[in-house]
């Protein structure tokens, strides 16, 4: 076959497959639109509906007015349903444009639903081809996801700015943020339990509701964690245990350890790593009755105030000494609330299967009979370091930093 025989051979091909295309009905190709027209929802929150089961308020990035380029309230969409899909199908109707959920950011739900309906939120998700998986999981304390939306809205943010800037700001030096759908699908696929970040509103001293709406009403701040049992939430950790969680799952290592040395000095040192294994405990009959948790973690002397020098030798076991039994004391209270409360919101059942194959068996079978009696043990190894010394050459401060002290509870 000659070139020319080939290339009209080529055209004929071509040719037969744009008029099959163009034969297709319409509803297999896809729709297209006006990008003007597309409404982007980054922030969806889900409450206890009155009427119905459930109230849906959507909400989207600053708008922009006209051609001037100043910045108007965000966009906020409410619809109430029996069923999620059925808010959002009923959100396509309030808009003057196509509701888009492929850019969801965040999901922020209001605590009353929270701790009837979570599973049926995390079955949506994981069915819905639209909405993201990475989407951040947010539980309001106290009140409802639509007043967080509504709170933080105004001319200069969104609750979606808002908690971009919390994620950023908790991600753990450059790490994604932990607390996303995936994540808690993985989690109450595992056991029932797990941990969300919670959020308070409070009201902000500049608001004034006869301005221009330039400043939002409400005052969004993360102020901890909440943990799950049986699919929905249960109940709230204290700041402690907060923390504590935290490190016990590697997922917070931009945290600020205060403490104070015997003569009442101040010390600020700041967690910048930490990292824990386990050590299981069985008996001759393959009961397991103690599980010790080692934490090595590593801080940086950020401040300390008064006559102390940081160069002094017993300033520095102090300092060792009290990194080390703060860190302890945040884990310890976390794991015996979790013990107390039944719930292996940190998931030891599923890491302990991992680390000893050969108990496997006698784990899986007898975990929610051994979880209240054994013997929960934390032992913190911290190290205090600085990068330089004011008052020596780098060669030798660096020696002077580099020592290990630890400390474990008997």
């Amino acid at each position: 076959m000659t070139a020319r025989r080939k290339g009209l051979l080529v055209l004929l091909l071509a040719w037969a497959l744009f008029l099959g295309l163009s034969s297709w009905d319409s509803d297999v190709l896809p729709v297209t639109r006006d990008i003007t027209q597309v409404k982007l929802i980054r922030t969806l929150a889900l409450d206890k509906g009155e009427g119905a089961a459930l109230r849906l308020t959507a909400s989207g990035n600053l708008q922009k007015e006209g051609n001037s380029g100043q910045s108007k309230p965000p966009l906020v969409l409410t619809q109430e349903a029996m069923t999620i899909s059925g808010g959002c199908s009923g959100l396509q109707q309030q808009s003057d444009g196509f509701v888009e959920f492929g850019h969801l950011a965040e999901c922020v739900i209001g605590e009353e639903l929270a701790r009837e309906e979570l599973l049926q939120l995390a079955d949506f998700v994981a069915r819905d081809f639209s909405m993201r998986m990475e989407s951040k999981v947010f539980v309001v304390a106290g009140a409802t996801g639509e007043e967080a939306v509504q709170g933080a809205a105004s001319k200069s943010s969104a609750l979606t700015d808002r908690l971009t800037a919390i994620s950023q700001n908790r991600s753990m030096g450059g790490r994604k943020w932990p607390y996303t759908f995936r994540q808690l699908i993985s989690q109450l696929e595992d056991n029932g339990c797990g941990l969300v970040p919670v959020l308070t509103l409070t009201d902000n001293p500049d608001y004034d509701p006869e301005g221009k709406g330039e400043e939002p009403e409400k005052e969004i701040n993360l102020t901890g964690l909440a943990f799950l049992k049986e699919g929905n939430l249960a109940d709230f950790l204290t700041p402690e245990e907060s923390k504590g969680a935290a490190l016990l799952t590697n997922q917070d290592q931009l945290d600020m350890v205060e403490l104070t040395l015997e003569d009442g000095t101040p010390v600020g040192v700041q967690l910048v790593y930490a990292q824990r294994s386990l050590e299981p405990t069985f008996d001759e009959d393959g009961r397991l009755t103690q599980l010790t948790i080692r934490i090595k973690a590593k801080g940086e002397l950020s401040e300390v105030s008064g006559p102390v020098s940081p160069t002094d030798a017993q300033s520095l076991e102090q300092m060792h000494q009290g990194f080390s039994k703060q860190l302890r004391l945040w884990a310890q209270a976390t794991l015996d609330r979790s013990q107390q409360e039944g719930a292996d919101f940190l998931h030891l059942r599923r890491e302990l299967i991992c680390h000893s194959p050969l108990h496997s068996g006698q784990i899986q079978e007898n975990w929610d009979d051994w979880f209240p009696e054994i013997t929960l043990k934390t032992e913190v190894k911290g190290e205090v370091e600085r990068s330089y010394d004011v008052d020596r050459p780098i060669e030798e401060g660096a020696e002077t930093w580099s020592k290990d002290k630890s400390l474990s509870n008997s």
